[in-house]
């Protein structure tokens, strides 16, 4: 059981605009923030073997992320379901759903999963990733972009105004940019 899925949504926007979304945590966005009157962008910083998870309707402009901790959990009270990977991905399909959304409009872009200690027994990352893309199989929600694996963290932002990703890994001085034509 849930205990609500409303726990870890995140509504609040800095001052320049962006959601900071920490491990565990959800976010919608279907358009300008209501208070700033900013298109938000989402970020996670220090992505290593989480997994950011995006999900968008481009046809309807609604667009959700989720900060992946864990692949899955089987227990059976869970306050912060969008720390697993099994919870995660249609809690948020549901949520876009819930904003308007249509379910066959529904694409995902996945991040992260990185082997970032240099361990044998490391393989969270692995599993996070094989996670994540067997539940979206499950909903049959096709991945249109994936930056996952290696062995170095990452930032992720993604602009809400025009549903653009940008990424990049450790050591990177400029951000890769993913733009899904509509």
């Amino acid at each position: 059981m849930i205990e609500d899925t409303q726990i870890g949504k995140i509504v609040d926007i800095d001052k320049k605009g962006v959601i900071n979304l920490p491990i565990g945590h959800f976010v919608i966005v279907n358009s300008k923030h209501r208070l700033s009157n900013l298109y938000p962008k989402l970020s996670i910083y220090g992505l290593g073997s989480c997994i950011a998870l995006i999900l968008c309707d481009y046809v309807h402009n609604i667009c959700g992320m989720s900060h992946i901790l864990l692949p899955k959990t089987t227990k059976k009270i869970i306050k912060y379901p969008h720390k697993f990977a099994n919870l995660s991905a249609k809690l948020l399909m549901q949520e876009l759903i819930n904003h308007g959304a249509k379910r066959d409009n529904i694409k995902a872009i996945i991040v992260g999963g990185s082997r970032i200690f240099d361990l044998d027994d490391n393989i969270m990352g692995v599993d996070n990733i094989g996670s994540i893309k067997e539940e979206l199989n499950k909903l049959k929600i096709e991945i249109i972009k994936e930056d996952t694996g290696g062995s170095k963290g990452r930032i992720v932002i993604f602009d809400s105004k025009d549903f653009s990703l940008y990424f990049k890994s450790t050591g990177q001085n400029d951000f890769n940019k993913f733009t899904n034509s509509k």
